[in-house]
């Protein structure tokens, strides 16, 4: 007795959860699923399926149309509607005469950043997006603990530093890389600036309406995903000065400067808040305070004798990190801001926002230059080989 051949039901929902492995999204969780249709029709999920692993498989659309045995125009009207919603990426391959190649990015940071900053997706579509990515997020935040940190913390740029030596041995695998340190020279090493929307912010404020009032037009995209956005309409491109400028702005306004957690190739600089952003809503909600974001290698100290203790550095950390501590005396005079090491991040917003300049970063450790890039897949391929979710 032979096998009967699938339906075409049955088709589409291998796509699915092709896709849904693909992303490392939760099998159990009925809501992975109901996320992707709500994102790709059927058709459309046929095309995304044929990319096995995020960012590692990229190909032209007569590849996607051959492994697809679908028409090329037919496949050019679908890449080029979901890279404009964001949920499919493209870039210039230099390497096949300038050809455009598409690929499927990281759901987070990815998918989610792109979908809803994109200008081509609805308000009601977005709005649908959110409600299943808020029954996901408990899962999802505790797969984004990992000892192979995704993003890391960059000190402020107006905070006023001082560097001591250190003789710390710094643990292998624990993301620690160079550049990192200074995000004016990650934007002076990249050809290319974007700035869009905050997804976050626009996920919390403008969708689910439980988000703050920090500024949104703060995402900065570098490289080849500056192309991407700008290409395809998400986000418009900016100089340096400007770029500058927005980091400056962020600083004030209390948000942390995250980048890739790699040596060199930054693909972004997020200005994060404490309650939206993807990645400091989880170390807040779920208490990880290690594993989610690489702290930086500074950490505030705040000169007593300089201090008012008007408190406004403990109002700002994104943490709750520092904390004012009364003294005994009847005047209160020995009354003193403390810092809480073990919870502190040093982003040094802090120090930026202090108002007598009480606070200096000072450098506690020195990480060794090493490139995340191999433990990172390496990480990402055992979760998928051992199938964890």
């Amino acid at each position: 007795m032979t096998q009967a051949d699938p339906t075409e039901t049955e088709k589409t929902e291998k796509y699915y959860k092709k896709i849904r492995d693909a992303l490392f999204m939760p099998r159990a969780l009925k809501e992975s699923i109901q996320l992707l249709k709500a994102w790709y029709s059927p058709e459309e999920a046929r095309v995304v399926s044929v990319f096995k692993t995020p960012m590692m498989v990229s190909m032209p659309i007569e590849k996607i149309a051959a492994k697809t045995k679908m028409p090329e125009e037919k496949v050019k009207e679908i890449v080029e509607r979901l890279v404009k919603k964001g949920l499919l990426y493209n870039f210039v391959n230099k390497k096949d005469e300038n050809k455009l190649y598409y690929a499927l990015a990281f759901l987070f940071p990815g998918l989610f950043e792109w979908y809803f900053a994109s200008p081509f997706v609805s308000i009601d579509e977005k709005r649908n997006a959110a409600k299943l990515f808020e029954k996901l997020e408990p899962v999802m935040g505790a797969m984004m603990a990992s000892k192979y940190e995704t993003a890391r913390v960059a000190p402020a740029m107006d905070a006023r530093i001082k560097t001591i030596k250190v003789e710390e041995p710094v643990e292998v695998g624990q993301s620690q890389v160079l550049l990192f340190e200074d995000v004016v020279k990650i934007l002076e090493n990249s050809w290319s600036i974007a700035v869009m929307p905050c997804p976050c912010r626009v996920f919390h404020g403008t969708i689910l309406r439980d988000g703050c009032d920090k500024p949104i037009d703060v995402c900065i995209n570098l490289n080849s995903v500056s192309e991407y956005v700008h290409r395809v309409g998400i986000g418009r491109k900016i100089s340096i000065e400007e770029a500058k400028a927005i980091l400056h702005m962020a600083e004030k306004a209390g948000l942390v400067h995250l980048v890739n957690n790699l040596s060199t190739k930054h693909s972004f600089i997020c200005n994060c808040c404490s309650d939206c952003c993807g990645f400091l809503s989880v170390v807040n909600k779920f208490k990880l305070y290690d594993g989610v974001v690489a702290r930086s290698d500074y950490r505030p100290r705040v000169d007593l004798e300089t201090c008012i203790k008007c408190a406004k550095c403990v109002k700002i950390c994104p943490v709750g990190a520092l904390h004012i501590v009364y003294g005994n005396k009847e005047d209160l005079s020995d009354t003193k801001i403390i810092v809480r090491d073990e919870l502190c991040l040093g982003c040094g917003v802090c120090a930026v926002n202090c108002p007598k300049q009480a606070i200096n970063l000072e450098k506690i450790k020195q990480t060794r230059a090493e490139d995340l890039e191999d433990q990172l897949w390496k990480g990402g391929m055992r979760t998928q080989k051992e199938r964890l979710f």
